[in-house]
């Protein structure tokens, strides 16, 4: 890109990022729990972590929706058990035009509670070493956001495939700036993430794959300073257009938002849904 239109670019966004909110801003924050599972797959006990951080009325949505939900039942040896799981489910707000806001669950993705499992993808150390550069001009023009990538993992633990299946930016501006800016997150990320490498499952039902397919979430914030920001519990964005992982099946647009930041999800692993949450 020219640098004069980089410069209109930084422009434009400077002046919009502090405009009104326009109408496909979102508000939302991943809730994080545990759940308790029956031997047949419905849960005994929803427990919200530090539930004050997203206030009682949203905690109490979330546990309400999640003692509805029916999972495949976990098994061990073969035989199903009385489990834990992890939880974490993206809670969209949106303001009525009544100026209240309501609540919905989006999307949401579970974990073995195991630390320690080879059931599943896990991060290299060294992948701590090859973290993605914050794009100049973004930072340069206080754009913020987060990418959510879909990696190919061979056998050896290589990134054979990668790509951004959404970028959500918290700046609001032009279609064309808040384009050029997705596609300069989504570059810097994927260049990183293609070095990156993982240790695969050794034991469980994914072992014996050719490969698999990781999702991970990284995010870009700043502080008022144009510094590194920690991440804070509730997020307004311009959702990003979706696009499915061309090699993957299981792709689900509904959760693709809804994974830990610096985490890692392998596709088909930990504990499924019986019945989609939108249908319980």
């Amino acid at each position: 890109m020219k640098r004069a239109v980089i410069g209109t670019l930084l422009a434009t966004l400077a002046m919009v990022a502090h405009a009104s909110t326009p109408r496909d801003l979102e508000s939302s924050a991943v809730v994080d729990g545990t759940l308790v599972l029956a031997k047949n797959g419905t849960v005994q006990t929803v427990q919200i972590k530090d539930e004050a951080r997203y206030g009682k009325p949203i905690a109490d949505m979330v546990r309400k929706a999640a003692l509805q939900w029916l999972f495949y039942p976990v098994l061990r040896e073969g035989q199903p058990v009385l489990a834990k799981i992890d939880m974490h489910v993206r809670v969209v707000l949106q303001k009525a035009p009544d100026g209240n806001y309501t609540a919905r669950i989006k999307g949401a993705t579970f974990g073995d509670m195991d630390a320690k499992s080879t059931d599943a993808l896990s991060n290299a150390e060294s992948n701590k070493r090859i973290a993605p550069r914050y794009p100049i001009d973004a930072a340069r023009a206080g754009v913020q956001g987060t990418v959510y990538l879909a990696l190919r993992i061979d056998r050896s633990g290589h990134v054979t495939d990668a790509v951004a299946e959404q970028v959500n930016l918290a700046n609001i501006g032009p279609d064309s700036a808040l384009r050029q800016f997705r596609d300069e997150m989504a570059k810097t990320t994927l260049a990183a993430a293609r070095r990156w490498t993982y240790q695969v499952p050794t034991t469980g039902r994914l072992a014996s794959q050719d490969h698999w397919t990781a999702r991970v979430p990284v995010t870009y914030t700043l502080n008022d300073r144009g510094e590194a920001n920690p991440d804070s519990v509730w997020r307004t964005y311009v959702p990003g257009p979706y696009t499915k992982a061309p090699w993957s099946d299981k792709s689900d647009m509904d959760s693709v938002d809804a994974v830990v930041n610096d985490d890692v999800r392998t596709e088909g692993a930990g504990p499924a849904l019986l019945v989609s949450f939108h249908q319980g």
